[in-house]
C-alpha cells in the first residue's frame, strides 16, 4: 500500500513537471547555484551550497558596472550563472539606468560596437543599464560559448538572482537572436530568473513570452513578499477613471483602490513622470561613465511602462525567525506572568518580536529555502540552516 502511495505520487508529480513543463529540480539546483557569490563573500567559500554534480569551470573578471558570472557543467549540460547587485555604486547605477532603449540597435564602448537585437518587434523596448551590463560582457560569453561547444555542450541553462535574473532573461533573447551567426544553432538555452526586475515593454515581453515562455524555455521565480521584481515601473496604461469608477462600485471584491489611484496618477502625469525617468537615467550613465569609460547608447524612448514576464512560478513569503526585541523580560517573572504564551511556548503579542528588514524576502538563500520548503519538504527539514544569520 505504502509502495503504490508512493508511486502515485511521482507520477502526479511528473505529470504537473510535464504540464508546466517546469523541472522542480532543476530549478532548485540552480537557486542554489545563484547563491554561490553570497557564500562566496560570506564564508570564502561556496562547496557547501553549490549541488552534487555540479563543477564551477570558469570564473569571469569583473566586467563594466561590477557584473560578473560563472560556467558550471554537469554532465552535457552547462550552466551560465550571472552575479546580481553588488554593494558597489555603480552596480546599483545600472538598476537605477532604466530609461528604455530600442530592442535593436548598437551600444558603442571605448570606439567599439555592440551590435545587439533582443527582439525582432521594432516597438519593443528594453532597460538601458542591462543592455549596458551584457554589452560589456557580451564578447567574453559568446567565447565561452564557443568553447563549451567545442566540449561538445550545446544544452546551456542560463541562470541569476535581482540583477542577474534581469541580465539571464536579456542574454536570452540576445542569445537566442544570434544563433546562426555568432553561435551555432545547435545551441539550446534554457532559463531560470529570481527575483529579476523587469527588462522590457509590453511589446518585447509579448515576443519574449510567444518565443521562450510559451515553449517552457524560460522561467521566472517570484516571491509574492518580495518587491524588487514589481521594479522598475508598471501600470495598467489602458486604465481609465470611467473603469475605476465602475470596479470600485460593482466590482468591489476584486477592485484595489490603492492601485486605481496610483494608475490614475501616474496616467494624469505620464509625460512628466517620463521626463524625470530620463533625466534620473541619463545622470545614471554619466556617473557610470566615469567608473568605466566612454558608453554610448541609442536614444531613449519616451515609454517607461515596463511588464512582467511570462511563466511566473509564485513562492511563498520567507518566515522570518523568532526573535525578541528585547530578550531581558525571559529573566522578569513579572512580566512573563503579564506576556501570554501559546502551546509552543511563543509569546501572543507579534510587537515582542522583531521584524523582517525591507530586503529579506529578496534574499537568494531564503528563495532557495523556500523552494526547499514548497517543492522538497524532506530536504527542509534536513536543511542546518534554514536561513543565513547575515541575513537578519
Amino acid at each position: 500500500m505504502k509502495f503504490r502511495l508512493t508511486l502515485l505520487i511521482l507520477l502526479i508529480f511528473a505529470q504537473l513537471n510535464a504540464q508546466t513543463g517546469l523541472d522542480k529540480s532543476e530549478m532548485r539546483d540552480m537557486i542554489a547555484i545563484c547563491n554561490s557569490f553570497t557564500f562566496i563573500d560570506l564564508y570564502k567559500s561556496d562547496k557547501n551550497i553549490i549541488p552534487k554534480d555540479y563543477h564551477k569551470v570558469y570564473t569571469s573578471g569583473v566586467f563594466g558596472m561590477d557584473n560578473k558570472f560563472q560556467i558550471y557543467k554537469k554532465n552535457h549540460t552547462a550552466v551560465i550563472h550571472f552575479r546580481g547587485s553588488t554593494d558597489k555604486q555603480v552596480s546599483w547605477l545600472e538598476n537605477i539606468y532604466a530609461a528604455m532603449i530600442p530592442a535593436q540597435g548598437v551600444i558603442n564602448l571605448e570606439g567599439e560596437d555592440f551590435p545587439y537585437h533582443f527582439a525582432d518587434d521594432t516597438s519593443a523596448a528594453v532597460h538601458s543599464g542591462y543592455s549596458l551590463g551584457l554589452a560589456f560582457m557580451h564578447a567574453e560569453l559568446i567565447d565561452r560559448i564557443k568553447i563549451l561547444n567545442d566540449d561538445g555542450i550545446y544544452d546551456i541553462i542560463i541562470t541569476g538572482h535581482s540583477q542577474g535574473g534581469s541580465l539571464a532573461n536579456l542574454a536570452t533573447a540576445w542569445l537566442n537572436n544570434i544563433k546562426g551567426k555568432e553561435i551555432s544553432t545547435k545551441n539550446n538555452f534554457r532559463t531560470y530568473a529570481f527575483a529579476a526586475p523587469m527588462i522590457g515593454n509590453q511589446a518585447f515581453v509579448n515576443e519574449y513570452n510567444r518565443k521562450f515562455c510559451d515553449t517552457k524555455k524560460s522561467f521566472n521565480i517570484i516571491n509574492i513578499a518580495d518587491q524588487i521584481s514589481s521594479f522598475p515601473i508598471s501600470y495598467n496604461d489602458s486604465a481609465s477613471l470611467k473603469n475605476s469608477l465602475w470596479g470600485m462600485l460593482f466590482d468591489n471584491q476584486s477592485f484595489n483602490a490603492k492601485k486605481a489611484a496610483t494608475e490614475q496618477g501616474i496616467i494624469m502625469l505620464e509625460d512628466k513622470l517620463g521626463q524625470i525617468l530620463r533625466s534620473v537615467s541619463e545622470s545614471a550613465h554619466k556617473r557610470i561613465v566615469k567608473n568605466v569609460g566612454y558608453a554610448e547608447l541609442p536614444d531613449y524612448k519616451k515609454e517607461f511602462n515596463y511588464k512582467p514576464l511570462g511563466n511566473r512560478v509564485e513562492l511563498e513569503a520567507a518566515p522570518y525567525p523568532l526573535m525578541l526585541r528585547d530578550s531581558s523580560i525571559l529573566q522578569n517573572d513579572s512580566l512573563m506572568k503579564v506576556y501570554k504564551r501559546d502551546v509552543n511556548g511563543n509569546f501572543t503579542d507579534e510587537n515582542l518580536y522583531k521584524k523582517a528588514g525591507w530586503g529579506w524576502q529578496h534574499k537568494p538563500y531564503n528563495y532557495y529555502a523556500t523552494i526547499l520548503r514548497m517543492y522538497f519538504p524532506a530536504d527542509y527539514s534536513r536543511m542546518k540552516r534554514k536561513y543565513l544569520p547575515e541575513n537578519l
